[in-house]
């Protein structure tokens, strides 16, 4: 683990720190007291040394920042390149050079980008899907799916509350939160007050719940709750917490929530021979995983998240080109097989969202017409 996380970054930074070093030399270049001198060297230097400190960490908001620059620059640095061979007026060239020198472009795209990126992710929308049960009694259910929430990074007690309220409009008849609702970085009291709110949603089945990857506070030595405790207080407030379970909802509706991929766990088949076969089986699982396998085992709907839909383009199209993710974001239907898969309502370590959206779903089920 400690060679992956000294090895990957330095293949990357390596060859970016030193176009990010080129950058700023010849940013440096247009005061022409400082231009090619030892000093521009090093300030050049010790420049480029703190970002790529700043952005060590390949998934941080100083890294996601520093990539978008230099993407912006390349960019640049194209528009420089055939604008040199192209343009005829000396003036017009020297004033395209000093746009490129200068990065002010780059610097205007990078505030238009993260402008974005903060409202997007404040923007939370409504994803409704219809989904046709087959010939399995199921007929006017209605799911409300709440994934990746993240407490505290990207909305607070204030915010959450005015969602809760909007899906209590929503009359669910089950409300499934798919993982990630919390994180390494929500503190004590947060978890407490969004149990309580999520746990305050009126419904006719219940609320169930599932971990995430990051529920389990894996990624940090300094946990504000431990695992048990965030269990203890969701199920005080009427959240039923589901690992590797199978429990009955109702006579024609079976829930089997899963232990996130990330740890060691039940397979499917084996919770399936515990599951109903004749009722309607929903399967919660944070991570859209064994999707032919859930299939093959007669899964009806599965609710995941996990991906964020991408949260910082184009990390989503990217994981799905190369086969990281099975389903990205969206529906998918494969015979009496469904799939869902949320991009959060939250997101992940900063509050900018460059890729997808962020919603709660609204799923109704009906039987076969």
């Amino acid at each position: 683990m400690t060679e992956a996380y000294l090895l990957l970054p330095a293949l990357i930074w390596v060859p970016f720190g030193i176009y990010l070093y080129h950058i700023i030399v010849r940013f440096l270049s247009l005061f022409h007291t400082w231009e090619k001198t030892a000093v521009s060297r090093i300030l050049s230097l010790a420049v480029t040394l703190f970002c790529v400190s700043r952005g060590w960490m390949l998934y941080g908001l100083g890294a996601v920042v520093l990539f978008h620059f230099l993407a912006f620059s390349a960019g640049m640095e194209i528009v420089w390149q055939i604008g040199r061979r192209k343009i005829q007026k000396e003036k017009t060239k020297r004033r395209l050079q000093f746009v490129c020198k200068s990065s002010i472009v780059s610097l205007l795209l990078l505030a238009i980008v993260f402008a974005y990126g903060f409202y997007n992710i404040k923007d939370v929308r409504r994803t409704h899907y219809s989904v046709e049960a087959g010939e399995k009694e199921a007929d006017g259910f209605r799911i409300v799916q709440i994934s990746d929430l993240h407490m505290g990074t990207t909305m607070g007690t204030e915010e959450l509350k005015t969602y809760c309220r909007q899906i209590e409009k929503e009359k669910p008849d089950l409300l499934a939160l798919t993982g990630d609702i919390f994180d390494e970085s929500t503190t004590r009291s947060e978890m407490q007050e969004a149990a309580r709110l999520l746990g305050g949603i009126q419904t006719t089945y219940g609320t169930y719940y599932i971990f995430g990857n990051h529920d389990y506070n894996l990624y940090t030595q300094t946990p504000y709750y431990t695992r048990d405790e965030l269990k203890d207080t969701l199920e005080k407030e009427g959240i039923r917490v589901l690992e590797d379970e199978v429990t009955k909802a109702a006579d024609w509706l079976t829930v089997i929530g899963r232990t996130d991929a990330s740890l060691d766990r039940a397979e499917i088949s084996s919770l399936m021979d515990q599951a109903d076969s004749d009722s309607f089986i929903l399967l919660l699982d944070h991570q859209p995983e064994d999707l032919d396998e859930n299939k093959a085992a007669g899964v009806n709907l599965q609710l995941s998240g996990h991906t964020h839909a991408g949260q910082i383009w184009p990390t989503g199209q990217l994981g799905s080109l190369f086969g990281v993710t099975e389903l990205n974001y969206g529906y998918r239907e494969d015979g009496a097989y469904h799939v869902i898969v949320s991009s959060g309502i939250g997101g992940w370590g900063y509050a900018i969202r460059t890729g997808g959206h962020s919603e709660y779903v609204v799923i109704d089920v009906n039987s076969e017409t």
